[in-house]
């Protein structure tokens, strides 16, 4: 079998079921007060690991890209994953894909079993596509201004990423125009792409940020507002999956897995029933967020 490595970011310990997919790395280990037993730490090797405040898990990108080199490589979270059920992947290029996302206790081998990880014909679904990202979803409102609107970002840091980018491949910058002007997003800065697809993408994504930290000011901003270049990332992401779906690769999307419970019930509960009253990419729910910011 191909060599398969997802590396699951983890910034405070948290369980990571054992699978030959999956990779726990602690990121940011470079500003940690302790190593995490059982994890790769990204502050070996070439990495950025220092720069993880702003940089959040794209340290640990970063760290997969230049010191690993697996066939497929890729980045999941330690609260968020794909689903990889074969109901999954039967509507994974087309659709319709039904909800984005779906709320879980937290990872372990049962859940992992029950969405395909353990299926004997995952290789062969995997292998059928170029890249893997999660199904966007439907905000109702375009990426641009809900970067804008959203807690602890500021528009000007998007605005100033765009500049960025006209000055760079044309296809790109024509890819992100269309991108930030539509109303489905990608969230979560997660992804599984074949190597050479995944080392396009981040030699073009950490070349952006570069040009972006030279140019910004953050001065005032807090310590949330300060993971900018994550949030940056999330929709850079989304307009390099259109540029490649242009360029012809082949595109799988697959619904997220949210562990909410992983400390305690109470998360859960909560998450899933605002999930059952206000389900994901629908009007209704974006509408209801509208109305909290304004009265928040």
């Amino acid at each position: 079998m191909a060599q398969v490595k997802i590396y699951v970011a983890c910034h405070k310990t948290a369980p990571v079921p054992e699978h030959p997919f999956l990779v726990p790395l602690q990121v940011g280990a470079a500003l940690a007060g302790e190593r995490f037993p059982g994890m790769i730490q990204d502050d070996t090797g070439d990495n950025i690991s220092g720069r993880n405040r702003s940089y959040c898990e794209l340290t640990g990108l970063y760290w997969a890209w230049k010191n690993d080199c697996a066939q497929y490589q890729g980045l999941f979270h330690y609260r968020r994953y794909l689903s990889f059920a074969s109901a999954d992947f039967r509507r994974a290029s087309s659709g319709p894909w039904g909800r984005p996302y779906r709320v879980l206790r937290g990872p372990d081998h049962r859940t992992l079993e029950k969405n395909g990880y353990f299926s004997q014909g995952l290789w062969d679904s995997l292998r059928q596509y170029d890249v893997i990202a999660p199904v966007p979803e439907e905000m109702h409102i375009t990426v641009a201004r809900h970067y804008a609107q959203a807690p602890h970002h500021h528009g000007r840091d998007l605005a100033l990423v765009c500049s960025v980018l006209q000055g760079g491949r044309p296809a790109l910058y024509q890819a992100a125009q269309q991108y930030l002007s539509g109303t489905a997003h990608f969230f979560g800065n997660l992804c599984l792409m074949k190597r050479e697809l995944f080392c396009g993408y981040c030699q073009w994504l950490f070349s952006v940020l570069e040009e972006y930290d030279r140019k910004k000011d953050v001065t005032g901003y807090t310590a949330q507002a300060l993971r900018v270049d994550g949030y940056l990332a999330e929709r850079l992401l989304g307009a390099y999956l259109l540029y490649l779906k242009r360029e012809g690769a082949s595109l799988a999307f697959l619904p997220r897995l949210h562990f909410a419970g992983m400390e305690a019930p109470g998360p859960y509960y909560k998450k899933r029933a605002e999930t059952i009253l206000l389900p994901p990419g629908t009007a209704r729910r974006s509408a209801a967020k509208r109305l909290l910011r304004k009265h928040l």
